[in-house]
């Protein structure tokens, strides 16, 4: 979806071209790639793709977010993707005009003004400022364990030093870190494809086995919100060469890709027993148990390590949306956000349980938040039913999300 789709006339109104202008432009000292060669289309899709999951970790999460719907797997794939349609569509149109490092918060500021793209900046900012930490001692203590029992022992020197290794690779080159992430995408792509064939040859599983309405439908929100991650790239949006032409068509390669390794992995799920899909990392169990460990072994590995470029992904948009709201270089930014990141981590150590626990639901809290602005904004930016139409399915999405949080359930 384009930005002719939503404004046959092909024109953005003449406020919403200047609010656009302005947003792209901040701050003052230019684009955080301002001097440098603009990143490849490449390296921006290997980003993009890297940053919806990742990609493999979505095989271990759709059968805790699916619930009672995972025995129609296929059919909630479907649907999510369609219903994450309308965030993917609003995202493309406000990138028609709007690319810069400040990526939704830029949105908004093209929407409704300056005062409120900071409040969202930040309120984004804390989601992320939270969920970097967190998500280490995730992939200590939940996803590596189950998969490589012998590293239990190693577990507290792993929750330290893991920080301060992302830490290194997220102040290295862009261009060298986008390329690592690019490459691990496509590993996860490949191994996806792979365990959807072991799937296939081992079970026999219907598209849909009668789906009920309202498992359907909880299944289909969460497993949309798995893919809200999507946004991540439109921070990196004012260093591709190509600019607002590379980014949308990248955010559509990267969701239809991923998309489709991931369904081909999720339909065969209904046929697979229960103690597969409700082991610890299910997408782990699963490949180890139709073809052996040593798929077994990489899928857990790749899980892991998804989980932890997501974290790098992260950080990295992270600091440019800083830099965006305030001006401060970004690499000083990154240096700045060591600090607390490594701290909190040793911290963690206390209680890693009740550490998890604790960030978990104001970090999912305050994402489904600056997303909901986001998608609430939109008819301020771009006329038009059918840009209402998308925003009220998007918003509703968002709202889900907090809903499910709120009553004591986690969509992603």
């Amino acid at each position: 979806m384009g930005y002719r789709i939503w404004n046959p006339t092909g024109d953005a109104p003449r406020s919403m071209r200047s609010m656009a202008i302005s947003a792209a432009s901040r701050p003052p000292d230019g684009p955080p790639g301002a001097g440098k060669a603009p990143l490849s289309t490449g390296l921006f899709a290997g980003f993009a793709i890297a940053s919806i999951g990742g990609p493999i970790a979505l095989v271990t999460l759709l059968p805790g977010t699916a619930g009672e719907g995972i025995d129609s797997a296929g059919l909630v794939v479907v649907l999510a993707l369609a219903v994450f349609a309308a965030p993917l569509g609003i995202w493309l149109v406000y990138s028609r005009s709007v690319v810069s490092s400040g990526g939704l918060s830029a949105f908004v500021e093209a929407s409704i003004g300056r005062r409120a793209a900071i409040a969202h900046g930040w309120i984004w900012a804390g989601a992320y400022f939270l969920y970097l930490p967190y998500t280490v001692t995730f992939v200590v203590y939940d996803l590596l364990p189950p998969v490589f029992p012998g590293i239990t022992a190693y577990r507290d020197t792993l929750e330290l030093v893991l920080p301060v290794v992302l830490v290194a690779i997220a102040l290295a080159p862009v261009r060298f870190v986008l390329a690592v992430l690019g490459v691990l995408a496509g590993a996860q792509l490949i191994v996806m494809v792979v365990l959807a064939g072991a799937e296939f040859s081992r079970t026999s599983a219907p598209f849909a086995s009668h789906p009920g309405l309202n498992a359907t439908g909880r299944a289909t929100g969460g497993t949309a919100l798995l893919f809200i991650c999507a946004s991540l790239p439109l921070y990196l949006a004012g260093e591709v060469r190509g600019g607002s032409r590379t980014v949308r068509r990248g955010l559509v390669a990267a969701v239809a890709v991923v998309g489709a390794a991931f369904l081909l992995t999720s339909i065969p799920l209904a046929g697979v027993p229960d103690d597969l899909r409700d082991a610890a990392v299910p997408g782990a169990a699963i490949a180890e148990a139709y073809s052996g460990r040593g798929l077994g072994v990489t899928v857990g590995l790749l899980t892991a390590a998804s989980t932890l470029a997501l974290i790098v992904a992260e950080y990295l948009a992270l600091a440019r949306l800083l830099h965006w709201l305030h001006g401060p270089p970004v690499r000083s930014i990154l240096r700045w956000i060591a600090v607390p990141f490594v701290a909190a981590d040793a911290i963690s150590l206390v209680n890693p349980d009740r550490f998890y626990s604790d960030l978990l639901k104001p970090s999912l809290g305050m994402l489904f938040v600056s997303q909901l602005i986001v998608f609430v904004a939109f008819p301020r930016f771009q006329r038009g039913a059918l840009a209402v139409g998308a925003a009220a399915v998007a918003a509703t999405l968002a709202a889900w999300g907090l809903y499910t949080l709120i009553a004591g359930g986690v969509s992603t």
